[in-house]
């Protein structure tokens, strides 16, 4: 046989099988725990007593590594049948049960050092980062910009005024088409290019992705009205858009997430966990950088808006144009908040991760 120690699983599966298969040790053998004040950090302590007159070893009060270490009769780092039948005639089924317990917390195994992590240089990391940012900013970012303003033109044509309650949902559902579209299409077109995607999935995703562009596409033109009734600056104006769209956003993702993932269960969209709080929160605030640059595109503030010679919607541009434009500014937005994250947010911490 191997003489290699086996992994804990091992040990811990044919342990748990022997501690409920083995008939019931004699009740004469007393076997109880040590208060939980006498715990030790990572090991429990027992008291094994002998049958009176029996000729076995008393087991004292020891932790978990060394009751196994003195059933392990041949010190293989392996438990076999004759030694843990060795040791059911000392204890009492209530304390194999409660070792059998142990080791599925992994009470009994040792502490194994950690593998040393592959060192990546921080150029690495960072180019890491941007693949997945333009690769968002492609699929989700630009598609978002685009179909905001392109309902927003619909919006104008059904005579829903800017100001209107209509208004705001038309461009929220634009966003949202926007994402939805952008995110199962560019899935589907790696899908078709070789690349293993499972397309029901992502759609969930993408929905998920979209209900929460929602929420931020129907803030934005409410918030930037706010800003022009209090006669803001245009870097004052575009600072509370991306605040306001941001929390938005957030808001969306954490309540879509429990509808789709804990509510409707759908195996494309994870439940709210406190992982995903925190990425869903860095992503959120890109998506406010984003929102923040769109307003770029209001010419309204004249020679204060400094995002105007690059993604300005001058009076007379086509509506193809001006969605493009949108997309555009939504993109430089989200591509300079994000890169920020990228070379500032420690390895691992960050959503991109």
């Amino acid at each position: 046989t191997d003489p290699s120690p086996p992994p804990i699983a091992m040990i811990a599966s044919r342990f748990r099988h022997a501690a409920f298969s083995l008939p019931r040790a004699s009740s004469a053998i007393v076997a109880r725990s040590v208060p939980s004040k006498a715990v030790l950090p990572q090991s429990r302590l027992f008291r094994v007593s002998p049958v009176v007159g029996s000729q076995l070893p008393v087991y004292k009060d020891v932790n978990s590594s060394e009751l196994f270490d003195q059933i392990d009769a041949d010190k293989n780092g392996f438990i076999d049948k004759n030694e843990f039948a060795q040791a059911c005639q000392n204890m009492h089924v209530d304390e194999l049960i409660s070792i059998a317990r142990s080791l599925g917390r992994n009470e009994l195994s040792m502490k194994k050092p950690k593998a040393e992590a592959k060192a990546e240089s921080f150029g690495k990391l960072v180019l890491d980062r941007m693949y997945v940012t333009f690769d968002v900013t492609i699929s989700k970012i630009f598609p978002a910009g685009f179909g905001w303003q392109g309902a927003s033109v619909i919006a104008g044509n059904m005579g829903f005024a800017g100001n209107s309650l209509p208004f705001f949902i038309c461009t929220g559902l634009g966003d949202c088409a926007g994402v939805l579209i952008g995110h199962t299409g560019f899935k589907m077109i790696t899908a078709a290019a070789g690349a293993d995607v499972n397309i029901k999935n992502e759609a969930q995703t993408g929905l998920l992705l979209g209900s929460a562009a929602f929420c931020s596409g129907f803030c934005w033109q409410p918030v930037l009205n706010t800003c022009n009734a209090l006669e803001l600056s245009f870097t004052e104006s575009a600072f509370w858009v991306c605040s306001g769209c941001t929390l938005a956003f957030y808001a969306g993702l954490r309540i879509f997430r429990t509808v789709y993932g804990s509510v409707m269960d759908m195996e494309g969209v994870e439940a709210p966990t406190y992982a995903n709080l925190k990425a869903d929160w860095g992503l959120s605030v890109s998506i406010g950088g984003a929102t923040g640059a769109f307003v770029g595109t209001d010419v309204s503030f004249g020679a204060g808006n400094w995002l105007r010679p690059v993604v300005g919607i001058e009076e007379g541009t086509s509506d193809l144009m001006g969605s493009i434009i949108a997309g555009s500014s939504t993109s430089l937005g989200f591509v300079a908040f994000q890169s920020v994250q990228a070379v500032t947010v420690s390895k691992g911490k960050c959503w991109v991760d």
